[in-house]
């Protein structure tokens, strides 16, 4: 390996994960190479480099603070499981603001500001599960389990979603009411773990892999402490508004403006939310007004970091099956 770093590209010469691990875990050589010099992924290696092929069934999938509110954290089992995913670990954390700018690290550059800020407010509220899944229909030389559950996730548009696509079978609201985070692909799945867990973490999900534990009743367990501690939402925009101007204090005053005709602004209602505690009777009430309130999320003309992987693998597949 040394002779390797010294000989090949400037990135091998930078990074320690080799060529074909790189290569292995996403289609992109741009990828690749951003990733071979992103410390979260070399955590990740030193968990899971040289279980690669197991991993290849493996697939990471988010509910986030609004599945609970929203109570869709067992229709969203049922429908990963009906899909053929099934729960080997789960990892219960919160969303910081570091841990949200890592997730989205190579998404962030198209988000419009009001979008991080929005998403500043939303996660952190409630915990997020991470359910690290094995897909039960996977076979080698198929795409990559994380592959086939983004693909399963449907397009932001609700007009082209189909029965089968998770956002419909979970009734997504809107933009950022989504209720789910699914890895891109097997380098994000990777990478990701390392940013939601420590050391000590991701050697216990490695063994749990590796061992095909079955942490369905885990799972259960950790959404049934959820709900018992965070009571339901609606997401109803003007059963929202209405809660709010029925309210007392500073975000009960800007709703009864609404009510009036006056519209508080997005910066403002933002602000509300930096001021309101996290645990505070109608939180999500206001989180409801803002989302709605967001225009475009993403800047015009700008792309991401890193490009979408899900329609490549696919062409490859078919590309390498009709050969």
């Amino acid at each position: 390996m040394t002779a390797l770093r010294q000989e090949g590209s400037p990135v091998d010469r930078l990074s320690e994960i080799p060529r074909d691990v790189r290569h292995a875990v996403t289609w992109s050589s741009e990828k690749a190479d951003l990733y071979a010099v992103d410390h979260y992924f070399r955590e990740a290696y030193w968990a899971f480099g040289d279980i690669v092929a197991e991993m290849r069934s493996i697939s990471l999938c988010m509910l986030k603070a609004e599945a609970t509110a929203g109570r869709r954290l067992v229709p969203a089992l049922r429908a990963l499981e009906q899909a053929g995913f099934r729960p080997v670990d789960a990892i219960r954390f919160r969303h910081d603001r570091m841990t949200i700018r890592e997730v989205w690290r190579y998404q962030f550059n198209i988000a419009t500001r009001h979008r991080v800020e929005a998403m500043d407010a939303i996660l952190p509220s409630i915990d997020t599960v991470a359910l690290v899944l094995r897909d039960e229909r996977w076979t080698p030389g198929a795409v990559p389990a994380a592959v086939r559950l983004n693909a399963l996730k449907g397009p932001a548009d609700p007009a082209l979603r189909q029965p089968t696509h998770l956002r419909h079978q979970l009734g997504v609201v809107q933009g950022l009411f989504n209720f789910t985070h699914i890895s891109d692909e097997l380098a994000d799945v990777m990478r990701e773990l390392a940013v939601i867990s420590d050391e000590a973490r991701r050697t216990q999900t490695r063994e749990r892999i590796l061992a095909n534990h079955d942490a369905r009743a885990e799972v259960l367990e950790i959404f049934a402490d959820l709900e018992a501690r965070h009571p339901p939402h609606d997401f109803d925009i003007e059963r929202s508004w209405t809660r709010l101007a029925a309210g007392e204090g500073p975000t009960a005053e800007a709703a009864q403006r609404r009510a009036r005709g006056d519209t508080p602004s997005l910066d403002e209602l933002l602000a509300l939310t930096r001021a309101v505690p996290v645990e505070a009777p109608g939180r999500w009430d206001l989180l409801t007004v803002v989302t709605h309130l967001l225009g475009d999320m993403n800047i015009p003309g700008v792309t991401p970091t890193v490009p979408n992987v899900t329609e490549e693998w696919r062409r490859r597949a078919t590309g390498s099956a009709a050969s």
